[in-house]
């Protein structure tokens, strides 16, 4: 899908702006930056970020442990 009429910038590119520690671009300049353009009318932005914040918490997600066993406490004899 389209997120940037002005500059062709759709979903999957937002998701190719992976940092390398695995965590999805910050903001919407850092997919602008590596596109290598700039917002032109802004409209996007918002919509750009939205996507960014999701990824991110996904991201988050994904590299969280499960839920831990729980410890069990030996009786002192």
């Amino acid at each position: 899908m389209i997120l940037c009429s002005c500059n062709l910038i759709t979903d999957r590119d937002v998701r190719a702006s992976v940092k390398p520690c695995g965590a999805a671009a910050d903001r919407a300049r850092d997919v602008f930056k590596h596109k290598g353009c700039l917002p032109n009318c802004g409209r996007c932005v918002r919509n750009i970020q939205g996507l960014c914040d999701r990824e991110a918490a996904a991201s988050l997600k994904e590299r969280s442990p499960g839920p831990r066993e729980p410890v069990l406490a030996m009786a002192a004899e």
